[in-house]
């Protein structure tokens, strides 16, 4: 994370760790969405520079508490790299470079958030308690929604049990007044900071 893409070589080196260790690695780290291919230079010996996803920082900022230190520092680092500016503005970062650069605190903010997000995610794939069943039904519900054949099912099930209209009003309502919070305390914080 201290300098630019890692390519398979430069690992090796600063490593001492054997090509063929980094070289799983780094496609177990690609694949699991962490890293990925920033840069690829087809002269001589191909030369592929990876480097850190979104999703693989959030994940090593909630397990490695020396990185979570010094994240700010690495959001520099990587903010003038375009392969990364681009999963930022996925994420919904202005990245325009004056901007960026203001945004180390912000991204701070969203990796703590978001981490803890991704802990979640966790309890629920391992099937801890915490989670009730009418959010796991939420979760299901809601990852079925883009299919057709279950949006359908699922219009026809609210206009035939009473019970399934009054659960998704009252969690509807609830979510519009939490929104409505969440905005409320939005605007008042954007007061204090003009």
């Amino acid at each position: 994370m201290d300098n630019g893409p890692l390519t398979l070589y430069s690992a090796n080196s600063k490593t001492g760790i054997p090509i063929g260790t980094i070289h799983r690695h780094f496609g177990q780290l690609s694949k699991s969405g962490k890293i990925r291919v920033y840069e690829s230079k087809k002269k001589g010996r191909k030369k592929i520079g990876y480097g850190p996803t979104v999703y693989g920082i959030i994940k090593a900022y909630k397990q490695d508490r020396e990185f979570a230190e010094k994240i700010e520092n690495y959001f520099l680092i990587w903010i003038e790299n375009k392969e990364f500016q681009k999963d930022l503005e996925k994420e919904g970062f202005d990245i325009t470079i004056g901007n960026l650069k203001k945004s180390k605190h912000v991204f701070r903010k969203f990796l703590e958030y978001f981490s803890a997000v991704e802990e979640q995610i966790e309890k629920i794939r391992r099937g801890d308690d915490s989670t009730s069943r009418d959010i796991q039904v939420l979760f299901g519900s809601m990852m079925l929604s883009s299919d057709t054949h279950y949006q359908k099912l699922w219009a026809e099930l609210y206009d035939q049990l009473p019970g399934i209209q009054k659960y998704l009003d009252e969690y509807m309502e609830s979510m519009i007044k939490s929104y409505k919070e969440f905005k409320k305390h939005s605007r008042e914080h954007n007061l204090k900071t003009k």
